[in-house]
Parts: structure tokens; sequence; C-alpha cells
């Protein structure tokens, strides 16, 4: 199956520096191998496997540790599910961002937002 996977950019530096006792920072998963991406349901349920895994990601992600954070972005409750969800479409092998992209823009999304909504909960 093929997934795409963010880590946490924290762990480089720790490594480089020698932290060993590093909590393990929080990470996005989406499946997108049973997805015919050439069909506009197929992106649409790509996106929102990718708004799924941003906003769990953002659910778990603590600005406050300096261990795991890496990403000034993410830090906003408001904004965390929108930046997140970039960062993984910057990780997308090319044709699953240009079908994440078309899926958004069927969506009717602003350009420039993910059109994530967290459920008015605030961070």
């Amino acid at each position: 199956m093929k997934l795409l996977v963010l880590l946490s950019a924290a762990l480089l530096p720790a490594c480089a520096s020698g932290t060993s006792a590093m909590a393990s920072p929080p990470s996005m998963t989406v499946a997108y191998r049973d997805l015919r991406l050439d069909t506009a349901a197929d992106r649409a349920k790509l996106v929102r496997r990718v708004d799924r895994a941003a906003i769990a990601f953002c659910e778990a992600y603590d600005p406050m540790d300096p261990d795991t954070r890496f990403d000034a972005r993410l830090a906003s409750g408001r904004h965390c599910p929108g930046a997140a969800a970039i960062l993984l479409a910057q990780h997308m092998p090319a044709n699953v961002r240009r079908a994440y992209r078309a899926g958004r823009r069927e969506q009717g999304s602003v350009r420039g937002s993910t059109g994530i909504s967290t459920g008015g909960k605030a961070k």
C-alpha cells in the first residue's frame, strides 16, 4: 500500500546534536494506492484523507515542546491543520500532489487556503 508519511523535522537537529531522550514527534500518514486519482470522487477522498491526517497531527503536536517543535506555522490551532496539509503536500509524489491540488480546486477552496476546519477547536 502506498503511503505518504511526514515526520517532524525536529529529528534531524536532535540527531546532529546527540540528543537521545527525545519524545517521538507526531506524524501524518495518508494511504492513496486504492484511489484512482484521475477521478473527481477519488481526488475528493484524497483531500479528505489529507485533512483528517492534518487535524490528527495538530491534535497530537505540542508546539510548546522544544524537542518536537519544528515549524512556527504549526503553533497556531487555527493555522496548524492548513500548514500541516501544506507540509504533507510538499512531500507528495508529483502526480499525487497534482491530484490533491485538483481536488482542492474542485471543492471550490480559495487559492492559498486548505479549507480545513478544526470544528471550532482552539489550541
